[in-house]
């Protein structure tokens, strides 16, 4: 007698189970995923603020140490000449020019020749490069300094670093327009992996500025205020700037910085650097107010995690009606203040203002006075 033997079914998913399962594994990475990433961000922006502190403490030591002189081997006034808006010449950032007083005063070996083309004067080694505002070696500036010649493996020893950060902070940052030795320089790199950009007062401008051409100026020839266009111009017309090859223009897609066009550089710098707390006039004739100092004589600025300096597609810009679509209109100081032709009000019907700047991703800091 023959005994059939059955086969244990082993009950599965049916496909509908299959698919609900799929589903809840999406939803649970869906809502996973922009956590981390918002995490990672939000970790990289604290790291970030803490180094923006670490090179505002060092500034300030520096600047006690010389009678209140604010970092930078070449003035604000020559870091704003015209020769140093030229790609192939110069492009030598205010940063790079901070970094010379807080880790390189024990670097700069020398000082560039008038009739070899730039090697003349000074010692230094294989990795010495010929820096700085001028373009030609042999020019100068109102300063009366030349370029000048600096080991690049010098860069953070002897008796006068003020400020200590790891290498990851203090490296070269791709993209930057200039010359090849301006490129190669150190920048002070944030930790979204971006150059980190410096802004430093000419004290030798208008103290109490007449109008924003006071305030702010594309070079120190044209007009001589406050601060000039042409100090960052190394980071500001780069086409594929830091860790994630941003492009600063404004290009096809309309998503540069509403901070890199020249010829607005007196809106623009003047509503970025000018404080919020101090506008002229005081009395607010109409809209043409703008302002009477700056956030600080030292000003820093992060491009956040955009990696784009005050991006025209940032919550920021479209609040103010000037983003990529209406970019013409640039920043202005007044937004601040107004909306349109009319004073910002509150809840209460009161007039009131804004930090026009808060409503981007970049991360500011300011010292000195």
């Amino acid at each position: 007698m023959q005994h059939r033997s059955h086969a244990r079914l082993v009950p599965g998913f049916s496909l509908v189970e299959l698919l609900v399962v799929i589903a809840i594994i999406a939803i649970v990475i869906a809502i996973i995923v922009p956590a981390l990433n918002g995490a990672r961000t939000a970790a990289r922006k604290a790291a970030t603020t803490n180094l923006l502190s670490q090179v505002t403490d060092a500034a300030m030591q520096f600047s006690q140490d010389n009678s209140g002189s604010m970092p930078g081997y070449f003035s604000a006034t020559d870091m704003g000449g015209v020769a140093n808006m030229d790609s192939r010449k110069g492009g030598f950032t205010m940063m790079e020019n901070v970094l010379l007083d807080l880790i390189g005063q024990d670097a700069i070996v020398g000082t560039a020749g008038i009739s070899n083309g730039g090697t003349g004067g000074g010692g230094g080694g294989s990795n010495t490069k010929t820096i700085g505002p001028f373009g030609n070696a042999g020019a100068k500036g109102q300063s009366d300094k030349s370029n000048i010649k600096v080991d690049l493996d010098l860069l953070g020893t002897g008796d006068h670093v003020y400020l200590h950060a790891g290498a990851a902070n203090l490296s070269a940052a791709s993209g930057q327009a200039a010359s090849t030795p301006h490129q190669q320089f150190p920048d002070l790199v944030d930790a979204f992996g971006n150059p980190v950009m410096a802004w430093v007062e000419d004290r030798s401008a208008p103290r109490e500025p007449l109008d924003i051409t006071d305030f702010a100026s594309k070079d120190s020839k044209t007009k001589r205020a406050r601060f000039y266009f042409a100090e960052n111009f190394g980071y500001l017309t780069s086409t594929g700037l830091g860790r994630g090859g941003k492009d600063q223009t404004i290009g096809t897609g309309k998503n540069g910085s509403l901070l890199n066009d020249p010829a607005m550089a007196s809106q623009a710098l003047s509503a970025v650097l000018g404080s919020p707390n101090f506008p002229l006039p005081m009395d607010f004739k109409d809209s043409d107010v703008h302002p009477g100092a700056p956030r600080g004589a030292f000003i820093l600025e992060s491009a956040g995690a955009d990696g784009i300096y005050l991006a025209q597609r940032d919550s920021g810009a479209k609040a103010l009606g000037v983003d990529g679509e209406s970019a013409a209109t640039g920043l202005a100081y007044k937004y601040n203040f107004y909306a349109g032709p009319k004073r910002l009000t509150d809840s209460n019907g009161k007039v009131a203002s804004i930090d026009l700047v808060q409503g981007f991703d970049d991360i500011f800091q300011a010292a000195g006075n």
